[in-house]
């Protein structure tokens, strides 16, 4: 496949960044069973980690690198990623299969990895049009197993202590959000920033933590509704993980007129689980209690996601904070 039909892949653009003399070869002296010659487009996600399609004439596989810039390597740990991977594929959770993993900047300007090309379904809309109810429920449920069979695994036996991975407290992240908030105050923004350092909940075991458990994350089998490989696990981690449950109900939760929550839509006949729906299946498939502690979650996560929506979008990020200030109310504020 040339550099110009690859470019036409969805969601993908020519990767005019990537020195793919100098990638081939260490691909041929490194990956087992490589064969030139060797396209590539980057996809156009990726900001944290730029990432890239490689093609040869049999294989495709997939290079994630860190950015170049300073302070990468503290920020963007790739080689702590890569082990991660290693260490869940053993246990049968769907994640890609690495290959290899470059620590040298000097290769192609800075450290990456290169795993096997997963081919599947991506769904971009939540509200995942186009299907029967019965079979779009199928595909609600399979992304909720997913985020339950995460966090039932025990990282103990993975000794992810050694891939630099520790329990990340939530005093911890809740300070370093409201750091960031500092520069977007806004009346409900402070109550929050105020608020939720004094009601941390009670801590519960540790899981790990896939940080951004969208459905865009997930690749979906050709036929059916199994969760083929759930991808982007730079923001990975040990902690609550009702971290992940709250980012996902987050979708639930809040909306906009022009993007209604999905509860607002939720019903039996368009197969849309309700959040409840979802809070429950989630318990039940991960052996795990949510508690009373979720509300706490959903206002700091929809903290955050005001925050980072504040430069952009004010109206947005008003509205996000609103909702957070309920779920606040709801945990006692």
């Amino acid at each position: 496949m040339s550099n110009q039909d690859t470019s036409q892949l969805l969601g993908t653009r020519p990767a005019d960044d990537l020195d793919g003399v100098a990638l081939e070869r260490w691909l041929r002296d490194t990956v087992e069973g490589f064969e030139g010659p060797l396209a590539y487009v980057r996809f156009a996600g990726g900001r944290r980690n730029p990432t890239y399609r490689l093609d040869t004439p049999e294989r495709g596989y997939v290079l994630r690198r860190r950015p170049a810039h300073p302070g990468g390597e503290e920020r963007h740990p790739l080689d702590r990623e890569y082990r991660l991977l290693q260490a869940l594929r053993p246990t049968g959770y769907p994640v890609p299969r690495t290959l290899a993993l470059c620590s040298d900047p000097e290769v192609i300007g800075s450290p990456f990895y290169v795993m096997e090309l997963a081919e599947g379904r991506t769904l971009w809309d939540e509200t995942i049009p186009g299907m029967t109810a019965a079979h779009r429920r199928e595909h609600f449920n399979a992304w909720i197993d997913a985020l339950a069979a995460l966090h039932a695994i025990d990282p103990a036996p993975l000794a992810l202590d050694a891939a630099g991975y520790t329990e990340c407290d939530l005093d911890w992240k809740v300070a370093d959000w409201i750091g960031r908030h500092a520069a977007t105050v806004t009346p409900t923004l402070a109550r929050l920033a105020a608020w939720l350092p004094q009601a941390l909940p009670e801590p519960t075991p540790a899981a790990i933590v896939h940080g951004d458990f969208r459905l865009q994350n997930l690749m979906f089998a050709r036929e059916g509704a199994a969760v083929e490989v759930v991808l982007d696990w730079d923001k990975a981690g040990l902690g609550d993980p009702r971290i992940d449950l709250a980012y996902v109900l987050a979708r639930w939760v809040s909306g906009t007129e022009a993007h209604p929550s999905l509860d607002e839509i939720a019903d039996a006949e368009n197969g849309i689980p309700t959040s409840d729906e979802v809070v429950d299946r989630y318990c039940r498939a991960s052996g795990r209690e949510a508690g009373t502690a979720l509300d706490w979650h959903l206002a700091y996560t929809l903290f955050r996601l005001a925050v980072v929506s504040h430069p952009e979008d004010p109206a947005h990020s008003a509205a996000l904070a609103e909702n957070a200030w309920q779920f606040a109310e709801r945990a006692g504020a």
